[in-house]
């Protein structure tokens, strides 16, 4: 199909979706609360009223067991919903719930915001505002042909209708039902304004990036000024979704000047047993960050190696719209034993280009080593993020926290739940290594937190590492999850493709007793498969 082919069939969706855009976003009048993604591209609410809506919603709360004062809120909530009941609900829906009702509790915090909004609260619109922008953002860079564009506009334009709203705080106006939809067409109209806005916009914004990397040559470097002379020219493809200007490498300097730290001898400096001859190579200069990939294809990448897991992989890939470089908030991924969450967590970071380490909880009952060692003891050491910065030499990589709600809970040697709590921050740039005595910039590594479930998590991880719900793969992906399970097998024997060829038809067959759920019985079938043919190799005639 050529390029006007596809734009024409683009612009027949598009129109086919500004007269009749429920395919996208919900009913034109539901009749149950739809779910976010419908909010966020302009979905309705039931019975036109926020009101009616936030009730529906916390209904569904009343089938679970939870605390008294929980419960107490939610009943007064239900009975006359306002805008000071449901943000105090919504701080509570945050806080410790028993086991079973997390995720509960955690869709109604993430729908109620925009019945908040509609009742007239200012910082509930600006949320809303965001949240559409970065999914408008998303979903007009992917350009993949198929609903980009209409999901893009009506999150756009959802966006601009919440912003508004955020300018002014009508929480004392009182609060009338009525449909969004008539709202919303009114910021169709203004697409042509927006398209030649964003031209100049984009071509401006490109020019400026360029030229502030070549003042600054990279963090840590002198300026050239004789590259002024021939600005690089602007790439033809500059208002193209996807397209980057080549630019010099970004960089970080993550360790700081050690003069405050003994010099060491030649013998430490060869053999690297000294804080300061161990970190010294990086000190005050510049690591390479690896740039952000382009998050339309590493979703693509992602959905076709875990296509059971699209809401987890489109928040991930939403971290690196319009990011400097490639980096992930913190999150726990929280599923069943088996189901795959740690090879998801590796596969995130290693489609992203950074280097991974997986550092097991489970038992660890010395979680202050996290954050290192004191250099006053024999057994000093870096923290582990400041360890694998000098490991890669990248200022960007990621942290796999496997298990992170069976490590131990005894503060006599630190507690891991509390310790890496600064390392979570978005703007952990001071933070101190005990073995450097000195504050590091972590700012740009990522954090991704598996558990079994939520029993046991403190509230400060929770706030700073929302969990995500991780589901379990499904019967009809067995083909995609056996492939990925034999490329593992490859690896960990050190196989090639060569002598452990894919899985044929006969093979697959034989693994469909296999319904979804854990993968650890279906890699045990796979390894008695692999063993077989050499068996049977063995049998065959030369």
């Amino acid at each position: 199909m050529s390029d006007d082919t596809k734009r024409l069939a683009a612009w027949a969706r598009l129109r086919a979706v500004i007269l009749n855009p429920v395919l996208h976003c919900g009913p034109r009048e539901p009749m149950a609360p739809i779910d976010r993604g419908d909010r966020l591209r302009g979905g309705e609410f039931v019975q036109w009223d926020a009101r009616v809506d936030a009730q529906a919603i916390l209904r569904r709360l009343q089938a679970y067991e939870l605390p008294d004062d929980l419960s107490l809120q939610i009943a007064r909530a239900i009975e006359r919903p306002t805008v000071g009941k449901l943000r105090r609900l919504r701080q509570a829906l945050r806080r410790d719930v028993p086991q079973g009702a997390e995720f509960a509790c955690r869709d109604a915090d993430n729908l109620l915001v925009f019945n908040i909004a509609a009742l007239g609260c200012p910082a509930a619109s600006a949320e809303c505002a965001a949240a559409a922008l970065d999914s408008a953002v998303m979903h007009i860079g992917s350009g993949d042909g198929t609903d980009s564009y209409e999901k893009g506009h009506l999150a756009f334009r959802a966006a601009c209708l919440w912003a508004c709203d955020a300018q002014a705080d009508a929480t004392d106006v009182e609060y009338k039902p009525g449909p969004l939809y008539s709202r919303l067409a009114a910021f169709d109209q203004r697409a042509r304004f927006w398209l030649a806005s964003f031209a100049v916009i984009a071509k401006a914004e490109d020019a400026i990036a360029a030229e502030d990397d070549i003042l600054r040559g990279g963090a840590g470097m002198k300026s050239d000024l004789s590259q002024l002379v021939d600005l690089p020219p602007v790439p033809e493809d500059w208002d193209k979704p996807g397209s980057q200007a080549a630019r010099p490498a970004q960089t970080l300097v993550v360790i700081p000047s050690l003069r405050h730290l003994p010099k060491p001898s030649t013998g430490a400096i060869d053999r690297g047993d000294s804080p300061r001859a161990l970190a010294e190579p990086w000190a005050e200069k510049p690591m390479p960050l690896v740039r952000t990939p382009d998050p339309a294809a590493f979703a693509a990448a992602m959905r076709a190696r875990f296509p059971w897991a699209s809401e987890a992989i489109e928040q991930y890939a939403m971290d690196l719209v319009g990011a400097p470089f490639a980096r992930f908030r913190p999150r726990i991924l929280v599923g069943g034993p088996g189901l795959g969450k740690t090879a998801f967590a590796r596969a995130i970071l290693e489609e992203a280009g950074l280097g991974v380490t997986v550092y097991s909880a489970a038992g660890q009952m010395d979680g202050g080593s996290y954050a290192g060692t004191s250099r006053q003891w024999g057994s000093w050491r870096l923290s582990v993020p400041a360890q694998a910065c000098l490991r890669f030499g990248q200022a960007n990589h990621g942290v796999v926290v496997d298990e992170v709600e069976k490590a131990g809970n005894s503060r006599r040697w630190g507690r891991l739940d509390e310790t890496i709590l600064p390392y979570l921050e978005t703007t952990a740039r001071a933070i101190h290594d005990p073995a450097l005595e000195c504050a590091l910039d972590l700012s740009a590594v990522s954090h991704i937190l598996t558990a079994n479930s939520l029993t046991g998590i403190v509230t400060p991880l929770l706030d700073r590492a929302p969990p995500i719900h991780w589901p379990a793969p499904r019967a009809e992906d067995l083909p995609i999850v056996a492939a990925a399970l034999l490329a593992d097998l490859r690896r960990d024997r050190g196989f090639d493709a060569t002598w452990c060829p894919d899985l044929d038809g006969e093979e697959l067959d034989a693994l469909t007793a296999w319904r979804g759920g854990s993968l650890r019985p279906l890699r045990r079938m796979i390894e008695k498969i692999v063993a077989s043919r050499d068996i049977l190799a063995r049998r065959m005639p030369n």
